[in-house]
């Protein structure tokens, strides 16, 4: 599922945003990546707020209910730490070097939360931090997005 979108036409970065409207379809963290690397590609590293926007207007396409979406940041589960520091342990699955972050206000909690999802709840009351829109929210690995 999901359609492929290249910037530039086939030039790189390509895009493949996938949506599941039924939640019983919904995945984990590990067979989003699984179901990526299958389709040769890598769950998104996000690198500048320009292409955070690009993310966004693909999402909005979709015209998709409630239901947040992976992307390929996540914590070392070896490094536990519950101090400031924490959100400097966070690393781009493809490699990517990229320091940009769009948590949402007092995230990354840390504690369980590894992984990390871009919120995308359009029908929940607004937070503290605005509405629970795109920005990112560190989480359980094994929740189904």
């Amino acid at each position: 599922a999901g359609q492929r979108v290249c910037r530039g036409g086939t030039q790189q970065p390509c895009y493949k945003i996938v949506y599941f409207h039924d939640a019983w379809r919904r995945v984990s963290y590990e067979e989003a990546d699984s179901a990526c690397r299958a389709d040769r590609g890598q769950l998104l590293s996000v690198e500048t707020a320009a292409e955070q926007s690009l993310i966004e207007k693909f999402i909005q396409s979709l015209l998709a209910s409630d239901g947040d979406f992976w992307i390929g940041l996540r914590r070392k589960k070896e490094e536990v730490d519950n101090s400031t520091e924490c959100q400097n342990l966070y690393s781009w699955s493809d490699g990517s070097t990229s320091k940009f972050r769009n948590w949402y206000v007092d995230e990354p909690s840390c504690g369980s939360e590894i992984c990390v999802v871009m919120y995308h709840q359009p029908s929940a009351p607004a937070g503290v931090g605005g509405p629970y829109m795109f920005q990112w929210n560190d989480d359980r690995c094994n929740m189904k997005n």
